[in-house]
């Protein structure tokens, strides 16, 4: 039995293309395959090519022919000839990577979790690419990243819908993970392929004029809901996402890219730096209810501008055509010369609190600047143990947050410190924090801090902090806020 099944449906293609793409998966370092040659409709120039470029491998391949019935009925016709566990539909202007399928082989075998493998793509000529993103049945609800010419178990392959007119890849992942499938997201590019155009496999029905009724079709099949909102952050996507996963938003880059029926955008974050004021400014819409939601990385950056002409410029151009937020007064002042705000903090999760480790430790999440004043601090606190965040790091299995950046808006991770009871000392006045002074010289503040952290790490949690935080941090009184 051979490790992987290509399918490759054929219907009047480029045969300098097709030449190619089956060259290529000749010279693959892959040796136990098979490819199942679908000629949509009668082609003899296309099966001579086939044949011709296949004389190495005789035995790895077969053409089958059906009455010209589209791709959707091709990709199922050749799923019937397959013989492998791992299927890969192949589209006939791909040239794969010689390294990939084999690839994707060890990685099937070392994960037997995994449905499907998936990463991203290049187009020909220079044209571009794709880069995709990690798996997230979420996110692909919403949205497809996942090229259709990538592999999958034969046990999660759901068919291709032949009543589709487009979308298909779209629906066939969907389908995928609706049976168990789970995907692995791989680093790099696997093929490269033509780029999309009208006539194309890819871009068939995919103008915008038919892409709503294309994406409403595919919805309907799998029940996905329409929202009215929509979340996006060119600057901190992972918190977009987070962010649209707990109101209850769609998630899109750049929501305006494709005809849409949102109506709210909600923008998390803005930048002013060259090519990107543009690209945030286009965001926003008069179809759509706009809104702006400052981060502290968007008010730090502004810290650096010292053009005050061009910020009442920018100033001007916001508060026409977006409503504005910020999490606290703080940033309300720092904000107001130029842009008009109203205070409403983002909302957090929830989080159940643990009680305090026996063990005295403070994650510690500061800026580069105060390197050295944390040896210091480490030095005068033998019985505090200090741990500098990580990607991984949990607050409920630390006492405490030591939180020293130049900005003064309250983060997330203050909040989320908060709301779990555990004490924050921190450069960033905040409600029930502990706030020192960054202004006063380094013989004041390193003994500031230092009493700080020992009073607050044998205090005990912070009821009326939780009770606090969690008011500010509901979601639906965020709602209210972005919606009124």
């Amino acid at each position: 039995m051979p490790d992987i099944s290509f399918v490759v449906p054929v219907y009047e293609p480029s045969l300098d293309l097709l030449g190619k793409c089956v060259k290529s998966l000749v010279d693959q370092s892959l040796k136990s395959w098979e490819a199942i040659f679908v000629l949509d409709g009668e082609n003899d120039s296309a099966a001579q090519v086939i044949r011709r470029e296949m004389k190495k491998c005789p035995n790895h391949y077969k053409i089958v022919v059906q009455e010209h019935s589209g791709v959707q009925r091709a990709r199922n016709e050749g799923f019937k000839h397959t013989t492998a566990d791992i299927l890969c539909f192949l589209d006939c202007d791909v040239l794969i990577e010689p390294e990939a399928p084999r690839m994707w082989v060890e990685q099937f075998e070392r994960h037997q979790d995994i449905g499907f493998i998936y990463s991203g793509y290049k187009f020909l000529n220079e044209q571009g690419a794709i880069n995709s993103e990690p798996f997230d049945p979420w996110t692909l609800r919403i949205r497809n990243y996942i090229s259709t010419c990538f592999p999958i178990r034969r046990k999660f392959y759901p068919g291709w819908n032949e009543s589709l007119k487009s979308l298909q890849d779209w629906d066939f992942w969907l389908s995928a993970v609706e049976k168990g499938a789970v995907g692995k997201f791989v680093e790099g590019y696997a093929f490269s392929t033509a780029y999309p155009t009208q006539k194309s496999i890819s871009g068939q029905g995919c103008t915008p004029e038919a892409w709503l009724e294309r994406v409403n079709a595919v919805k309907k099949l799998h029940n996905l809901p329409e929202r009215d909102i929509c979340v996006s952050s060119l600057q901190a996507k992972h918190e977009g996402i987070f962010l649209a996963k707990l109101i209850g938003a769609d998630y899109q880059d750049v929501p305006n890219q494709k005809p849409h029926n949102y109506k709210t955008i909600l923008q998390l974050g803005f930048s002013f730096l060259p090519g990107k004021y543009e690209h945030h400014i286009a965001m926003f819409t008069e179809k759509t209810r706009n809104v702006l939601f400052w981060t502290s990385e968007s008010i730090a950056e502004i810290r650096t501008m010292h053009n005050w002409e061009a910020l009442e410029k920018y100033g001007a151009k916001l508060n026409e055509v977006c409503t504005q937020f910020v999490e606290d007064e703080a940033a309300q002042k720092a904000l107001s010369p130029f842009f008009k705000t109203q205070v409403c903090p983002l909302p957090l999760a929830i989080p159940e609190v643990k009680p305090l480790p026996k063990d005295k430790r403070f994650l510690v999440d500061i800026n580069a600047n105060y390197g050295p004043v944390l040896d210091v601090l480490a030095k005068s606190l033998p019985d505090v143990e200090l741990e500098p965040i990580g990607d991984s790091a949990n607050l409920n299995d630390y006492t405490g947050l030591v939180y020293f950046h130049p900005d003064r808006t309250t983060s997330p991770n203050m909040k989320r410190a908060a709301l779990l009871g555990r004490a924050v000392v921190s450069t960033v006045p905040g409600d029930f924090t502990g706030f020192v002074d960054p202004g006063q010289s380094l013989d004041k503040f390193i003994p500031a801090v230092t009493n700080r952290i020992r009073s607050l790490a044998y205090s005990g949690p912070d009821k009326k902090a939780i009770s606090f935080y969690r008011e500010q941090c509901n979601v639906e009184k965020f709602k209210e806020c972005i919606n009124a």
